[in-house]
């Protein structure tokens, strides 16, 4: 994962650096301000930017900028930086305390950094600093089903329950969209990798969707996947109130996917309703969570009465029905 480092303090950088050579790795290039960062972004591309929280600019812009562009981004700066949640809400993964050099020399803080980029490789996979021809073999095979899942109010505990039930090396690749702040998102995958057999991961925009793996929806925008299997990330128009949304996702799916296994689970409201009728029509599988296991009974209820359910079942049972309909064969 090819990392750069944006930071206005020569000895912070000096830190990183010295972090990062400890493990055996190096930053791809070092930028000491934004027009710096911006021009060497433009030149050099790479998967993840570790981000001066000072420099993120008003209301987290240019974290926004980096983030459109495919690229991750955590912020650099601890919890009382004035900039940090905006930051946040503007797309970074997380922030850490960047390390320091004492007056002696002495390196502190590089096992936290280290730490919180290998949790971050293992959510991002790998971006535009990786060149790829061509898609890997398990984002093109026939065999790779499609399963869309969405949830709202009580929806992280009821996905432990239902994803934690999916086998390891299921023939699927798993889209998730959870109603939740932005600044939570990359906390709640690693929350998730915690309960599931399968890997956990922020879908990236251009990335190739891949058998076998778990792909939540990113803050900021929708979340797409083309016929090609890369994801793309829609913007939001003014006034939605769910960003992203489970609606966008799945009548997106419904355009050109034929096949596959949707799942609304507890949560107020009714996004996903119209979504899910749409890929009922499609010929996919469609499943709404009973009233007695939800947290909230508003979009499985609007699901089940628009007649966009299949089946209505309790949380404990559709983990194993998803797994069932996936060794059938029901290919997308």
């Amino acid at each position: 994962m090819k990392t750069a480092v944006v930071h206005a303090d020569r000895l912070v950088r000096e830190a990183i650096r010295r972090s990062l050579a400890q493990s055996g790795d190096q930053p791809a290039w070092i930028a000491a301000d934004v027009e710096e960062a911006e021009r060497r972004l433009a030149r050099d591309p790479v998967d993840l930017v570790l981000l001066d929280v000072r420099l993120t600019g008003r209301g987290g812009t240019l974290v926004a900028r980096v983030c459109q562009s495919g690229t991750a981004c955590m912020v650099l700066g601890g919890d009382d930086d004035p900039g940090l949640y905006e930051a946040l809400a503007a797309g970074a993964l997380g922030h850490v305390l960047p390390p320091r050099l004492e007056a002696d020399g002495e390196l502190l803080g590089a096992p936290r950094l280290r730490e919180r980029i290998m949790r971050l490789r293992a959510l991002i996979g790998t971006g535009p600093g990786r060149s790829e021809a061509q898609p890997p073999a398990s984002a093109t095979r026939s065999d790779s089903v499609l399963v869309a899942l969405g949830a709202s109010t009580g929806g992280p505990a009821a996905l432990a329950r239902v994803l934690g039930g999916l086998p390891a090396g299921l023939a699927a690749t798993v889209l998730v969209v959870q109603h939740i702040d932005d600044d939570f998102s990359a906390g709640l995958a690693e929350w998730l990798a915690g309960y599931c057999s399968l890997p956990v991961r922020l879908a990236r925009a251009g990335e190739y969707a891949e058998r076998g793996q778990i792909y939540l929806a990113p803050p900021g925008g929708h979340l797409a996947l083309l016929p090609s299997r890369q994801f793309a990330r829609l913007g939001a128009r003014p006034g939605e109130l769910h960003v992203p949304g489970i609606d966008v996702l799945f009548q997106h799916l419904a355009g050109w996917c034929s096949r596959g296994v949707a799942v609304v689970l507890t949560g107020m409201g009714d996004d996903g309703a119209r979504g899910m009728l749409a890929l009922r029509h499609a010929g996919w599988h469609t499943i709404a969570q009973d009233e007695e296991s939800s947290a909230v009974y508003g979009m499985p209820r609007a699901a089940r009465d628009s007649g966009a359910a299949l089946q209505v079942l309790p949380l404990s049972a559709i983990g194993a029905t998803i797994a069932r309909i996936v060794l059938k064969g029901v290919a997308a």
